[in-house]
């Protein structure tokens, strides 16, 4: 079970330009769940160091296509507390060089491990091993209680930019909208069966108030991004991605 979760958060990453030894998801525009990938990155990040790493370095570049209000939500109705430190330091070390930085309300809702030690696996399996981590860990790190080294950014370890926007369409649209609402929306959309039904429950899957995902909505329908669709005969709205 682990070995295909693990395979599984490989292949997702290696669309977005990882460079994996494990084939893309799908063809051109598969549409990955950034925010659910990442808690899922969370989860499985002791098991596999490099897929921690590598999480950070495209975070450090793409960042800014991350959906905080939805991830937000996300975090407090799917993810685990025994996972919050491991987001945590994988949120801040993904923020490194952004100003001001881009997930800090995020990190102010995520809490450090009560019993600290070491993040991977592979460095539990002996008292040597887990000294040998507490003394190399970053300060980070060890304010979150998930020992690990200073990680060392692997920009040459992703594919180009334009390669990386050409085989996820998505992605392009998420970075104009840098995290703000409008792409809560609009992956909520796209990812959350239940966000299409009304307002009400876009606004839960969304992470807003109602009324700023109604503004966000009413920009979206603007730029023929989305539309509210009502069937004849029935009272409720559907809303829908366009394109």
């Amino acid at each position: 079970m682990l070995r295909e979760q693990l395979d599984r958060a490989v292949c997702q990453w290696s669309t977005l330009g990882v460079a994996f030894d494990a084939a893309p998801v799908g063809s051109a525009g598969h549409d990955i769940d950034l925010e659910r990938l990442l808690l899922e990155t969370a989860r499985l990040a002791p098991a596999m160091p490099r897929l921690f790493m590598m999480a950070v370095t495209w975070l450090q570049i793409y960042g800014d296509a991350l959906a905080r209000h939805r991830l937000r939500h996300l975090m407090a109705e799917e993810l685990a507390p025994t996972d919050h430190p491991v987001l945590g330091l994988l949120l801040e070390l993904g923020q490194a060089g952004s100003h001001p930085p881009r997930f800090a309300a995020l990190l102010r809702e995520l809490h450090a491990a009560p019993d600290p030690r070491p993040l991977f696996d592979i460095e539990r399996s002996s008292a040597a091993m887990v000294e040998r981590a507490r003394r190399r860990a970053s300060s980070e790190s060890k304010r979150w209680g998930r020992w690990c080294e200073p990680v060392e950014p692997r920009s040459d370890a992703l594919a180009p930019a334009h390669v990386v926007m050409s085989r996820n369409p998505w992605l392009r649209l998420a970075m104009d909208f840098r995290g703000d609402l409008r792409a809560a929306v609009v992956a909520s959309l796209r990812h959350d069966s239940d966000a299409r039904i009304s307002e009400s429950a876009l606004t839960r899957c969304a992470g807003g108030s109602r009324a700023q995902v109604r503004n966000a909505l009413a920009n979206l329908e603007l730029t023929g991004r989305a539309a509210r669709i009502r069937s004849p005969g029935v009272r409720k709205t559907r809303i829908v991605v366009m394109g």
